[in-house]
């Protein structure tokens, strides 16, 4: 699948993240909830937008639930999903992490650890964006803004 591919399929992507009374969700055409900001979301799901087997994927993710767990930080569980309806991409769910506060750095950390494309990152007045953590990717060096 192309980069271009791949930024549609972000912006078809719903983040659900599970919150004590309820969940509130996150999109990038969206201001994301008072209490989301700023935060990030990262997965270990299918590194680099490659297919993992379900075992594959399930281990990475508990990996990336101990590194977030070490950080001392405050999380929450987030749910992923998109495509099926026009974004090019078959239906796909998968999970990640919310991590609290002004943790950009980390979250850019942790995408190149577990070899995503990309982070979701939520500024302090809300404004959604990708943030690049593979090298190449849309053009762009990790740590960058990718303008959709």
């Amino acid at each position: 699948m192309s980069d271009a591919e791949l930024l549609d399929a972000y912006r078809g992507t719903t983040w659900t993240v599970e919150m004590t009374a309820g969940t509130l969700d996150v999109r990038l055409d969206t201001l994301a909830d008072p209490q989301l900001r700023p935060a990030g979301i990262v997965t270990a799901y299918n590194p680099a937008s490659i297919a993992r087997t379900p075992d594959e994927n399930r281990a990475a993710d508990q990996e990336l639930l101990r590194h977030v767990r070490s950080l001392g930080v405050q999380f929450r569980r987030v749910a992923g999903a998109g495509g099926g309806s026009g974004a090019g991409v078959d239906a796909w769910e998968e999970p990640g992490f919310l991590l609290l506060g002004d943790v950009r750095p980390l979250l850019v950390e942790l995408g190149l650890v577990f070899g995503q494309n990309a982070v979701v990152w939520i500024d302090s007045t809300g404004a959604v964006s990708l943030v690049n953590t593979r090298a190449g990717f849309a053009g762009m060096r990790p740590g960058q803004k990718i303008d959709l």
